[in-house]
């Protein structure tokens, strides 16, 4: 049996989409269905595979887990911190994994996004940068990566 759903949760209300999300996962047990969306958080939430489409070419199949690994923008960290006259962005780009670093923040609380390559977990690098430079900090999370990322460095690298 195949069931194809097109862009199955427009218009419904958060409720709705709830019991569709449950649907479609309850079916999925003893049914193939194909979901056609660009709601990729719906696909991260329902799917136990996944084919990225670009141009009418298949990108990608496989399943978000293992997607999610191949990529080279596999997430990141942010980190709030009073740096004082220290140059974080500089200090953190130094750390090894990370791809670059955004900074925002107009007071003395900077917020630093950082991206990382893929696998790579910095957390314990950033702590120990912030205790060795005196930086008061006020969150320290990781950013996990998401189909959209996948999505972009497959068919967009240049945005990466």
């Amino acid at each position: 049996d195949l069931l194809i759903l097109d862009e199955p949760t427009i218009g419904l209300d958060p409720n709705q989409i709830r019991q569709v999300r449950e649907l479609i996962k309850n079916l999925g047990k003893q049914h193939t269905i194909l979901l056609s969306t660009h709601i990729l958080p719906e696909v991260e939430m329902t799917c136990s595979r996944v084919i990225i489409v670009h141009k009418g070419r298949i990108e990608a199949c496989d399943t978000p887990e293992n997607l999610l690994g191949k990529i080279r923008q596999a997430g990141g960290v942010e980190l709030e911190a009073k740096v004082g006259n220290d140059n974080g962005e500089e200090q953190l780009k130094k750390i090894s994994g990370v791809r670059d670093v955004v900074t925002n923040g107009e007071d003395d609380w900077k917020r630093f996004s950082l991206r990382v390559e893929s696998g790579a977990d910095v957390r314990e690098e950033v702590f120990r940068l912030a205790i060795e430079r005196h930086w008061d900090v006020r969150e320290l999370t990781q950013r996990r990566g998401t189909l959209e990322d996948v999505f972009v460095e497959l068919t967009h690298p240049d945005l990466v």
